[in-house]
C-alpha cells in the first residue's frame, strides 16, 4: 500500500461510503462519490497498478485485469 492512499476514518463514522470491488461498477461508482466530495473506501482483492503497469495487448491486459479464478468462471 501506498502511504498517500492511507486515510483513516472511525468505524462508526456514518459518512464514509464503503465500495466492494473497483471493477467496472465499483471503480464508477467510487468515483461519482468522490467527485461530489462524498469519503470514500474502495476494497479489492486485486493488485495495486500503476499507469506504467497496463498492456496494451488486449489478452495480456485481459489476464492482468481479471480474476482468472476457476471457481467464478467454472462454477
Amino acid at each position: 500500500m501506498y502511504a498517500e492512499n492511507k486515510a483513516q476514518f472511525k468505524h462508526n463514522d456514518n459518512h464514509v461510503v464503503v465500495v466492494i470491488g473497483s471493477g467496472a461498477g465499483g471503480g464508477t461508482l467510487a468515483n461519482e462519490l468522490a467527485q461530489k466530495g462524498i469519503d470514500v473506501v474502495v476494497l479489492e482483492a486485486g493488485a495495486m497498478h500503476t499507469q506504467g503497469d497496463f498492456s496494451t495487448e488486449e489478452w495480456n491486459a485481459c489476464k492482468q485485469l481479471s480474476r482468472l479464478d476457476k471457481r467464478t468462471t467454472s462454477g
